[in-house]
């Protein structure tokens, strides 16, 4: 299995550039967050109107010190009309990237939502979307790299006909140099693709001084049912440090970012 250039934490700093947008990129980008927000809203109201009964699962997972191919967290499968992904997690202090791994099996329009744990945190993290059968980069948010931040978009806007395969998902700081690089960003992401029966939280806990820098032994992998249990669920996820407004909204239904 091959390793992912650049998945791996460093103190040398970002191998990418920092992301720059021109005003008029911006004021595209925000009437393209408004179409999103209004896209999230009609389908939210599908599902509702759908009344399809969702089954909750949850699991958590434990950050690694070496992030490669081989330790990118699961978190889960994305199949059509079926399951959606919801993954919680933050770059503490001096952790430069994140690494995460899930599964498509069905070819169909996919969503990639993103919420920061605040407004001022957009743009501070960077996202890419790689093929984990070549390590081709499919999507990145970054505006400078052509296609790929083409098609980071079009996942957006939920667009885009992700084929069936295995993807990784890298996060990372588009800067990590100086306090860039000891400021923490929370943040949640959610993939789907059209309505969904099973909902699948994944909480990524930070890694520890004591662990295994590679994660063996670290993460437990369990996944509880959690249907009939909602309740619960929102008080565990509020309690978790920088992570429960994001929870909260995942919970109602709608992950997006605010354009006000």
């Amino acid at each position: 299995m091959a390793t992912i250039p650049g998945l791996s934490n460093s103190s040398s700093g970002s191998p990418f550039s920092p992301l720059t947008q021109t005003p008029a990129d911006a004021a595209a980008e925000q009437l393209r967050e408004i179409q999103r927000h209004l896209n999230r809203l009609e389908q939210q109201q599908a599902q509702r109107a759908s009344g399809t009964e969702v089954e909750e699962f949850q699991k958590e997972t434990r950050d690694v010190q070496v992030e490669s191919n081989a330790t990118a967290r699961n978190i889960g499968v994305l199949k059509k009309n079926q399951t959606r992904l919801n993954l919680f997690s933050s770059l503490a202090a001096g952790d430069s990237v994140d690494g995460f791994q899930f599964r498509v099996t069905t070819k169909a329009a996919t969503t990639f939502s993103i919420l920061n744990a605040s407004e001022e945190d957009k743009g501070k993290l960077h996202f890419q979307i790689y093929s984990k059968s070549n390590g081709r980069v499919l999507a990145d948010s970054d505006p400078s790299s052509g296609g790929a931040h083409e098609v980071f978009q079009q996942i957006q806007d939920g667009t885009y006909e992700m084929e069936t395969g295995d993807y990784i998902l890298r996060v990372s700081r588009t800067s990590n140099v100086g306090a860039e690089r000891n400021k923490e960003y929370s943040y949640a992401l959610q993939l789907s693709q059209g309505l969904y029966a099973q909902d699948y939280d994944t909480i990524e806990r930070a890694a520890r001084a004591t662990d295994d820098p590679y994660g063996i032994g670290n993460v437990s992998e369990a996944t509880t049912s959690l249907t009939g249990s909602i309740a619960s669920s929102v008080s565990f996820i509020q309690s978790l440090p920088r992570i429960g407004t994001s929870a909260t909204d995942k919970l109602m239904g709608l992950i997006i970012n605010s354009v006000y």
